[in-house]
C-alpha cells in the first residue's frame, strides 16, 4: 500500500515582533508571577506601554500575514492585562494592499475606545464582532472604494466592499495608545488567535535587550553611615528590597543611578539575589548580606562608581563592562532579581529623597 504524499501547508500567520514610537514602549515579558502567568501558551506576553499621550504615542505586537485575502479574515480574538482603567483598550489594525500594485495599500483600525472593547483594569477579552460599526481607514491608492477615509463602518462593509475585497492582508496589529491625553500604563497582551489560529507570542531565539527601572523616596534621617543599607523606611522591619523583574535570564550590562539632588558624591554597591533576602533591608542600617541563609540565592553585587554632577539635573553614577571595578557583565539566571542598595561613603542626602537604579539587561530567556 502505497503512502500519499503528505501536504506541507504554509503557514497564514507569521512569528509576532514588537515596535512603539515616542513615549510608547513594547518589550517582552515572562509572565512569572500572578496574574500575569495565569494566561498564554508560551508563557512569554507582549507588555506594551502608552506613556504620556499626546496623539502620536504607541506600542504595538505586529502579526505578519501572507497575503490573506480581506474577505478572509472572519474572526478574531485576544486577551490582555491592564494596569489601569484607561480610555481605550489593546485594539485591532488590519494592514492591507492591492497584491499587484505596493502602491495602493490601507490601515484598517478598530477603535480603540469602541464600548464593545474592554479597557478595564485587569484582564480583559475581546471577541471581534465583524457586524459591529467600529473600523475606519486611511491609505493611499484607495481611489474606487466605496467607503470614505475617516469614517466607521463594519468589517463586513469592507469585506463586501468593490475595492477591498480585491486586497490581501499583509499585517495584523495589536496596538496600545493614540490618545490625546491622559497616561497609558502598562498593558500585556497574552493571547492572540486569528481565524481561529493562535498566534504564538514569544521573542526572536537570539539574544534581546530590556530596561527595567525602579525608584524609591529614601527616608535619609540622619544621614547615612559607611555601608549602610538605602531603602524607603528606617522603622524596623519595614524597608524593603528594590525588586528589577525581567522576566526571563540573561546579564546585566549596565546600571544607572540617579537622584535630582545636587552635588552627591557617594559610591554605591547593590547586592542581587534571586528570591527575597532575609538581611538588614531598613533604611540607615548597617549592611548585614549576604547572611547565610540567602548566600545560594546570592546572585553578586554591582560596584557603581561615586556619584558626580554636571549642572542642575541632580547627582547620577554609571556602571559599565569598560569599568573592570563594577563587576559587569553580572549573569543571571531568575526572572526576577531582588536587591539591597548599600553605600559605600558617608553621606547626609536630603530627608525623603528620590533615587532610581535603572539595570539593562541582555536577555536569552
Amino acid at each position: 500500500m502505497s503512502v500519499p504524499a503528505r501536504r506541507i501547508i504554509e503557514p497564514i500567520f507569521g512569528s509576532p515582533t514588537l515596535s512603539s514610537a515616542n513615549n510608547g514602549k513594547a518589550s517582552w515579558s515572562r509572565g512569572s508571577t500572578s496574574p500575569l502567568d495565569q494566561k498564554g501558551p508560551t508563557g512569554w506576553l507582549a507588555n506594551l506601554y502608552g506613556g504620556a499621550q499626546t496623539g502620536d504615542d504607541w506600542a504595538r505586537v505586529n502579526v505578519p500575514v501572507f497575503e490573506l485575502p480581506l474577505p478572509e479574515l472572519t474572526s478574531a480574538m485576544w486577551s490582555y492585562y491592564m494596569t489601569n482603567t484607561e480610555t481605550m483598550g489593546v485594539n485591532m489594525v488590519v494592514w492591507a494592499h492591492d497584491p499587484n500594485d505596493d502602491d495602493k495599500r490601507a490601515e484598517i483600525s478598530q477603535l480603540g475606545g469602541i464600548a464593545t472593547l474592554e479597557k478595564a483594569s485587569g484582564w480583559d477579552a475581546h471577541e471581534f464582532d465583524t457586524s459591529v460599526t467600529q473600523m475606519f481607514f486611511y491609505g493611499e491608492g484607495t481611489t474606487g472604494t466605496g467607503l470614505t477615509s475617516g469614517t466607521q463602518y463594519t468589517w463586513a462593509q469592507f469585506q463586501a466592499d468593490v475595492l477591498f475585497k480585491t486586497w490581501t492582508i499583509y499585517r495584523i496589529t495589536f496596538e496600545y495608545g493614540w490618545e490625546a491625553s491622559g497616561t497609558f500604563e502598562d498593558a500585556w497582551v497574552a493571547e492572540i488567535k486569528l481565524n481561529g489560529h493562535p498566534v504564538y507570542l514569544k521573542p526572536d531565539p537570539q539574544e534581546y535587550s530590556k530596561t527595567v527601572l525602579v525608584s524609591k523616596t529614601l527616608e535619609c534621617e540622619g544621614g547615612y553611615g559607611d555601608e549602610d543599607v538605602m531603602s524607603e523606611s528606617d522603622t524596623n522591619a519595614a524597608g524593603t528590597d528594590w525588586d528589577f523583574d525581567f522576566g526571563g535570564t540573561g546579564k546585566i550590562v549596565k546600571a544607572v543611578a540617579h537622584t535630582p539632588t545636587t552635588a552627591m558624591t557617594f559610591g554605591m554597591v547593590l547586592m542581587l539575589y534571586s528570591r527575597p533576602p532575609t538581611c538588614e533591608l531598613d533604611d540607615n542600617a548597617a549592611n548585614t548580606g549576604p547572611v547565610a541563609a540567602d548566600v545560594p540565592y546570592f546572585i553578586g553585587t554591582i560596584v557603581f562608581p561615586a556619584m558626580s554632577d554636571l549642572g542642575t539635573g541632580g547627582s547620577y553614577s554609571i556602571a559599565t563592562p569598560s569599568l573592570t571595578t563594577t563587576n559587569l557583565p553580572l549573569a543571571f539566571d531568575a526572572p526576577k532579581l531582588y536587591g539591597v542598595a548599600v553605600i559605600t561613603d558617608a553621606q547626609d542626602p536630603a530627608d525623603d529623597t528620590l533615587f532610581t537604579i535603572i539595570l539593562s539587561a541582555e536577555m536569552i530567556g
